[in-house]
């Protein structure tokens, strides 16, 4: 795990959200990114992102990596013994 990512969730605050993202708590993690295989339209990219285990993680959290945006569409608990989260990310071209 060698890039540094910030975690964020969209706000619970209200339902007409703004669209700004609310940092996590710790904000900042150390993972792996990975791209995954093309997606048929092509304007979508896959990435496999590991990190470390946390419990706020959710399909409600972006990943971001520098000015890239790393929507999560899927989490896998690695072996469920919560040690490594596996996120299935999108990131919109």
């Amino acid at each position: 795990m060698n890039k540094w990512v910030t975690l964020a969730k969209q706000p619970d605050t209200t339902p007409d959200s703004d669209g700004f993202f609310e940092d996590l708590s710790p904000k900042g993690a150390w993972a792996q990114i990975q791209p995954l295989p093309p997606q048929d339209d092509g304007r979508n990219r896959g990435h496999l992102v590991t990190i470390r285990y946390r419990s706020d993680i959710t399909v409600e959290v972006c990943v971001f990596y520098g000015e890239r945006q790393l929507f999560v569409k899927g989490i896998e608990n690695v072996n469920e013994q919560n040690a490594e989260l596996r996120l299935y990310c999108e990131e919109v071209q």
